[in-house]
This record gives structure tokens, C-alpha cells and sequence, in this order.
């Protein structure tokens, strides 16, 4: 496969976790990474007074100037200055959440490639075509652990309540939080395990507020809980609902997302869809129904899989 550059701010995960960025690099051939960290590396270039997508095209054409093509983040910076094709990620649904952007509707417009991650951004980018590529998630470390002992490493004493339920993200609306929070006052019989992704708490006598955790320990807070429950009005993928799937934990969550990839069957069998999230609640309590969100989830949002896309679509256009 031909030389392709990738460009975000970081290719990493900012808490030492690995994320699409660390992914692609690991599975797809002759990937050229640059990002701030890269660009660093050069004092004449990173010392210069211009922007960061002219600092990347210098450091392109001065290094790897027999490229094929530019893959980058679609939404948060400029295109990159180049005369050979650009292959803008779309990963962040801007026009649903009302917050249209100058910087991605331009790449929208002026790339010359469009990849997309599901349905739901497809649904609202569909002015022109598209290649749509899912988010994998790493289905070998979000797995299946002993619940009772990962209970117990958390200290959780189970004989005091019902279920236990778990919300990753962060306490604000973009996540439906207003309406979380009212589901886990109402539900004092219910244990919440609450992992925010900022430094952020609440006073939460039937549950515990976890922060910035790394992703080995999160997967072992999925596998304490009866159900994950997010109430976002919109998601683009929702990767913290897919590896809980991972972790064969049924979700409640609106139909947003990559739920909107699935049928209605599968819908059904990955935990409760839609609007009425509280409803939704007492029934996954009361209920011993048997969901099998692992065995729906990983058919299509492994990592291979993901990888093995890009690189056809790679392939088709280089």
C-alpha cells in the first residue's frame, strides 16, 4: 500500500489510552504519523510563527514529500495544504448537537474524501457521498470478567440493593445528565457506579464517582454492573455503550449512535433503545431477561474489521 499520512493534535490518547489514532497506526501498512509531538521534533519548523496545518504541510513535503494521500481529523483544524487528496474524518456530529462548525464544514465541503463512522452522522452529512468506517473498539480487552469478583474488588456490597447500574461519560447535557442524575435519586435500591471522564462529583449515597480511570479498571467497573445507561440526544458511535456490550452488559440508551446501524432485532437483544429512559430503567430492574450484547456488538466493531475497511478503501483511491 502507497505512503498515507495521518494528522490529529495527538495520535494518542491523552491518558496514556489507546484510541482510534494508536489503532490505525498498529493496523494499517505504511500509516506516516504527525501530530504536535512529531512536529516538535523539527526546531526550525515547530519554532516558525504559522499555524499548525502549514507547520504539518512543511514537515510533509521537507520528510515524506512521495506521500499518496492526507488522512485527518475532519472537525477540530483546518485542512492540510496539499495537492494531493485529503481524506477528512467526520467523527463528530456538529450540525444534531447545534454546534456547527466553520473549520468542519469547510473540510466537509472541500475535501476530497469523506469518511463517516454511522448511520446517525450519515443521516445529517448527506449533502454529498460518503465512506462510512465504524470506530472498532478493542474487543480483547473489553471482555467478559467474573462478575462477583470484580464486585468484590470494588467493594460493592450487593445483598444491599437490587441492581447495579453504570453511567460513563462526563456530567454535563451532552450526555443527558439532568436526566441520569433524576433516574439514580429515584432508584435508591439500584447501585450506581458513576466513571466521569473529568475531575468532577456528586454526593451519591447509594453509589461511588469514579474519575479519569484508565481503561483496564474500566472494563472491570462494566463487568460489576447489571446495565450501562447513557442518556445522550445524540451520539455519533457512543464508544463507552459499545465496549460495555463488549463486556455482554445490556445498555439502555436512545436511538442514537451505533444503535442506529443495528435492526430491530438486534436492538432488542443488546439491552432497551429508546426515548423513555426512565421506563426503561424499571423494566431492565424487574426483569430477568436475557440479553446478548457481546455476541451482536463484536461482529461489527472489532478492530480488525475496522482496519481491514480502511485499507480497501485506501487501496481503491491510491
Amino acid at each position: 500500500m502507497s505512503k498515507i499520512i495521518l494528522v490529529n493534535d495527538y495520535l494518542h490518547g491523552l491518558m496514556g489510552e489507546r484510541v482510534l489514532w494508536n489503532f490505525m497506526l498498529e493496523g494499517i501498512p505504511n500509516l506516516i504519523k504527525i501530530d504536535i509531538d512529531v512536529i516538535k521534533q523539527d526546531n526550525i519548523i515547530q519554532n516558525m510563527n504559522i499555524s499548525f496545518e502549514q507547520k504539518v504541510s512543511l514537515y510533509i513535503d521537507k520528510y515524506h514529500s512521495d506521500y499518496k494521500a492526507i488522512v485527518q481529523n475532519g472537525s477540530w483544524f483546518s485542512l492540510i495544504p496539499s495537492s494531493k487528496p485529503r481524506i477528512a474524518l467526520i467523527q463528530d456530529n456538529l450540525r444534531k448537537m447545534g454546534r456547527c462548525s466553520h473549520i468542519q464544514e469547510n473540510n466537509f465541503k472541500n475535501a476530497e474524501y469523506i469518511i463517516t463512522n454511522s448511520n446517525e452522522v450519515d443521516n445529517y452529512y448527506s449533502e454529498r457521498n460518503t465512506f462510512q468506517i465504524p470506530l472498532g473498539v478493542d474487543n480483547k480487552l473489553f471482555s467478559v470478567l467474573d462478575k462477583n469478583e470484580m464486585r468484590k474488588k470494588q467493594n460493592i456490597d450487593v445483598t444491599k440493593y437490587k441492581k447495579i447500574g453504570i453511567f460513563v461519560g462526563a456530567m454535563n447535557e451532552v450526555k443527558g445528565w439532568s436526566r441520569i442524575k433524576n433516574i439514580i435519586n429515584e432508584h435508591q435500591d439500584i447501585y450506581w457506579i458513576i466513571v466521569s471522564k473529568h475531575k468532577e462529583g456528586m454526593n451519591i449515597p447509594n453509589g461511588i464517582v469514579y474519575n479519569q480511570v484508565n481503561q483496564i479498571q474500566l472494563c472491570e467497573l462494566y463487568n460489576c454492573a447489571d446495565f450501562f445507561i447513557i442518556g445522550s440526544p445524540s451520539e455519533t458511535q457512543c464508544l463507552a455503550a459499545i465496549e460495555c456490550c463488549l463486556c455482554d452488559v445490556p445498555i439502555i440508551m436512545r436511538d442514537t449512535g451505533f444503535v442506529t446501524n443495528l435492526d430491530s432485532d438486534e436492538k432488542n437483544q443488546i439491552g432497551i433503545v429508546g426515548d423513555n429512559l426512565e421506563q426503561a430503567v424499571y423494566t431492565i430492574k424487574n426483569s430477568d431477561k436475557k440479553y446478548i450484547p457481546r455476541e451482536i456488538v463484536e461482529k461489527y466493531y472489532s478492530i480488525d474489521e475496522m482496519c481491514n475497511k480502511w485499507i480497501k478503501f485506501l487501496d481503491t483511491i491510491c
